[in-house]
């Protein structure tokens, strides 16, 4: 696959924003341009809501979408849009269906997600326990710049994802880089994201769930070993 064709284009988690990918932006792609897009901070969160408003700023040309986390199914329905441009889709952390019982969805979360959360409970689902203050930092000010009420309801959209809002993509180049130290994404919804792309590349990497932003060298690596497995397009 001809890489410096095409941009690679990356969709954040949870907080929106992109700026956790700073240091992923830093490193070399293998002469692609790399970009980083943050999601809308109002307006309707629901995945084909956020597709259809993202999909006008994509940049032109051939691309090859990397999502991490939440934004793993947006990027699958920005495939299936633009799906003769998209000359691979990257999901890291990601899911397919509901990762958690959609019960939690009548929990509070407005007031829970306008709380800090303490550094502890970061390094335990998040980061890991070698995480640096710096990631620790940006983490907590990333999630600080969006409004509590539209992290509760990618919260709310998550959790009542079902496993047939995403479309199949049938001979597009999939890689799965999934965490082994996850404890965002629990194993039976990893296995359904296998599921779901049968024809995907799996790879797993030992760290937790930010695996970009703990795990980069690793990620970047495994990315461009996976495209330069791939025909020229």
């Amino acid at each position: 696959m001809h890489r410096t064709h095409a941009t690679l284009v990356m969709l954040p988690g949870l907080d929106g924003t992109g700026r956790l990918f700073e240091s992923a932006l830093a490193l070399d792609w293998g002469g692609m341009r790399a970009l980083a897009l943050a999601l809308p901070s109002h307006g309707p969160q629901d995945y084909q809501s956020l597709a259809d408003a993202i999909a006008p700023t994509l940049p032109p040309g051939d691309l090859v979408l990397l999502a991490e986390s939440f934004s793993t199914p947006l990027a699958m329905l920005l495939a299936a849009k633009e799906f003769t441009r998209i000359r691979a889709l990257v999901l890291i952390s990601g899911f397919c269906a509901s990762p958690q019982p959609s019960g939690l969805g009548w929990l509070p979360l407005q007031p829970i997600l306008s709380l800090t959360p303490p550094a502890f409970l970061l390094k335990q689902f998040l980061t890991g326990e070698e995480a640096s203050q710096e990631l620790l930092t940006s983490l907590t000010e990333a999630t600080g710049l969006m409004p509590s009420a539209t992290l509760a309801e990618r919260v709310r959209v998550v959790l009542a994802l079902r496993e047939e809002n995403c479309p199949e993509l049938t001979g597009l180049p999939v890689l799965l880089l999934q965490a082994g130290q996850d404890r965002v994404i629990p194993w039976d919804a990893q296995s359904q994201l296998e599921r779901h792309f049968p024809e995907a590349t799996n790879h797993w990497i030992d760290g937790p769930h930010l695996l970009l932003q703990t795990c980069g060298e690793e990620c970047r690596a495994a990315l461009l070993e996976f495209l330069a497995s791939k025909p020229c397009a």
